[in-house]
């Protein structure tokens, strides 16, 4: 049998459901400050420091950000589909949209932060 969040929901009284939904919102702006201040870190480090740093270490570093970035994306991806599903429970109207544009957004910035390390390596390197 799987889990229906929805039906779970509508045993929650109207006040019980605005306040799911508002820490389930505070889980996404963690999720998302966490991003930020992780993503931020790896720029300054991309700019000041990459052309200082072996193969190996922009590698291992590389590797490190990306999975806790990924990891963190994903987290806030759930976030913000939990209380877009909390949402439908308490208005009738489905928000879901804003979990797929906070997901791509946030692997949109990785994927960008990865491309300045990289170009921020090769301008060192010449």
């Amino acid at each position: 049998m799987e889990f229906d969040l929805l039906d779970y929901l509508a045993d929650f009284t109207h006040y019980e459901l605005i306040e799911t939904y508002y820490l389930a919102r505070n889980a996404l702006i963690s999720d998302v400050t966490i991003f930020t201040t992780i993503l931020f870190a790896y720029v300054t480090v991309a700019y000041f420091a990459s052309t200082k740093m072996t193969k190996f270490q922009a590698i291992t570093v590389s590797s490190l950000y990306s999975l806790f970035a990924l990891y963190m994306a994903s987290s806030a991806y759930n976030a913000s589909l939990m209380a877009s599903t909390i949402a439908l429970a308490i208005t009738g109207m489905d928000p879901s949209r804003d979990s797929v544009v906070i997901g791509t957004m946030l692997f949109v910035s990785w994927g960008f932060s990865i491309v300045l390390f990289i170009q921020s390596r090769r301008k060192g390197a010449a």
